[in-house]
């Protein structure tokens, strides 16, 4: 491979802001616009070892997929061309293993009847998730019947699986685990009702050559919510890729979303995860959208309270993530939901065994 490089080295803010405007700077009108062109000037004088790592950190942002595909189409001349179309080989394999293992699992379950909703993992489709994820109704010893006859092996389970009520199993052919929440959402397992409305709402999709049950686009937005504003506290550029396509084609009924996410007692987290993702990606160069009222109107902070470090986008957890939880401990309570408060109650218990696990062993894995 042959280039004329010169740059050898991005920072990994660089590598984010670069990754954002190839898939939101690109302009509406099919010319591509100055901020895209300029990202793709950059990207074309990267050495070899920098494109490797820009896209190992695409990877990281869960857009490896999508960034290969602009390079290709958009890199001058035929600069990074052979190590690009190795590269985006390998990436197809990857997700039709992943793919062909979900159709698998799919197979098991609903040849027993047993309804599941693959989530999060095909929200960033053409890219997938880290794993595959798996919602269910059925029970403990179906699940664990099922992925025996599967000759999957079960991992052991740390706290917070435990109280999330999920299992993860390592399957031969699949590099990825898969995670099973079992009747619940949340990281302390506290939303069993949304957890079986999410299963009833599903949708079937086509991703590839096969057809999926995902959740529907609202529950998408509200199982991201969990994730980012009430358990990891960061949003990755996929988040705000994915949430911004929703919004930018109008497929959120705000009504529903609202409805759905009052009743779990996260409408301002989910309002707030809405306007922060949207002003990030006006930032990178993505059009206004103007967003209802009642969203803006319910978030608890906007995106200049949340910060960049060198990989994702930070929600702050004080007081910022400390209020949106106790919004959400205080509307079970109200609502006499005493299974979600009694939960609840558990995670900052949860939080402080994983951060002290963390600083004397460098991992809170077993914890959290």
């Amino acid at each position: 491979m042959t280039t004329t490089s010169t740059h050898t080295h991005v920072t990994e803010q660089k590598a984010f802001a670069l990754l954002a405007e190839l898939q939101l700077a690109r302009g509406v009108s099919g010319e591509p616009s100055l901020r895209f062109a300029d990202a793709v000037d950059t990207l074309s004088m990267l050495s070899e070892t920098a494109l490797k790592d820009f896209l190992t950190y695409a990877e990281t942002q869960r857009v490896l997929g999508r960034t290969l595909f602009v390079l290709r189409s958009d890199l001058p001349g035929n600069v990074f061309g052979d190590y690009l179309e190795q590269r985006s080989a390998e990436e197809f394999r990857r997700v039709a293993r992943l793919l062909a293992s979900a159709q698998r699992i799919l197979a098991s379950f609903e040849g027993r009847g047993l309804p599941v909703v693959i989530m999060k993992t095909l929200d960033h489709w053409p890219d997938t998730g880290s794993d595959v994820d798996l919602l269910t109704s059925a029970t403990d010893t179906q699940v664990l019947s099922i992925f025996k006859d599967l000759d999957a092996t079960p991992q052991a389970p740390s706290w917070g699986d435990r109280l999330a009520h999920k299992f993860n199993f390592r399957m031969a052919e699949l590099p990825e685990l898969v995670e099973v929440h079992v009747g619940c959402l949340g990281q302390t397992g506290e939303h069993r009702k949304l957890a079986s409305e999410v299963v009833s709402r599903r949708q079937w999709k086509t991703f590839g050559r096969s057809h999926f049950p995902v959740p529907s686009c609202e529950d998408q937005v509200v199982i991201a919510t969990l994730q980012r504003m009430y358990r990891h506290f960061y949003i990755r550029l996929t988040d705000i890729l994915n949430i911004y396509g929703l919004l930018s084609t109008n497929q959120i009924n705000f009504d529903s979303l609202r409805a759905i996410s009052e009743r779990a007692g996260i409408w301002p987290g989910v309002a707030t995860l809405l306007t922060v993702s949207h002003s990030h990606a006006v930032a990178f160069g993505a059009p206004a959208i103007e967003l209802p009222s009642e969203v803006e109107n319910a978030a608890r902070f906007d995106f200049k309270k949340t910060h960049l470090d060198r990989r994702f986008v930070r929600v702050p957890l004080v007081p910022e993530a400390a209020k949106l939880y106790f919004h959400q401990l205080a509307g079970n309570g109200k609502r006499g939901d005493v299974r979600a408060f009694g939960r609840l109650t558990m995670l900052p218990l949860l939080a402080a065994a994983a951060y002290v696990s963390f600083r004397l062993t460098g991992d809170d894995k077993g914890v959290w």
